[in-house]
């Protein structure tokens, strides 16, 4: 029975696994990780991404220099110069329109010249009181959680 528990508590976890998106493009010997917050940024909410430059070796621990533009159909929303101090690069931004848009890096280490793949991501629409509900659910099965796993701790003793 404590198996069965443990594992359903388990299953509830995993939507709160899900709650940053992120991908990995490679340029020649470096490797360049996205992550971003939410999941799927939803248009007039702030978004905050996080871009980590690395190698083989692990994080890259320099200043970086370089370039990023967020572009839909071709139209620039943003363009700006950047450094990503320590390798690591933080970036809050506002889409005004769902749909999809490209992240475009390029970028300078040791006197060498990068150009990821693009990154792309969606945007939607705010769903109205529907996250009103799901954050409710989310709270439900968080007290759950905490009521089975007192239960289950007090009585294993």
């Amino acid at each position: 029975m404590k198996k069965i528990i443990v594992f359903v508590i388990f299953i509830l976890l995993i939507p709160f696994t899900y709650s940053n998106g992120g991908c990995i493009k490679i340029a020649d010997d470096i490797f360049v990780q996205m992550s971003h917050a939410p999941h799927i940024p939803i248009a007039k909410e702030m978004a905050s991404f996080l871009f980590s430059f690395g190698n083989n070796d692990g994080l890259l621990r320099e200043d970086i220099n370089g370039k990023i533009k967020i572009a839909q159909n071709d139209k620039v929303w943003l363009e700006n110069g950047f450094i990503a101090k320590d390798g690591v690069l933080d970036l809050k931004h506002e889409f005004n329109n769902p749909g999809l848009y490209e992240i475009f890096l390029e970028f300078n280490v040791n006197g060498k010249d990068y150009m990821p793949e693009d990154f792309v991501i969606e945007v939607i629409e705010k769903q109205g009181n529907k996250g009103y509900l799901t954050n409710v659910l989310f709270l439900l099965s968080g007290i759950l959680i905490g009521i089975l796993s007192v239960n289950l701790f007090k009585h294993g003793k």
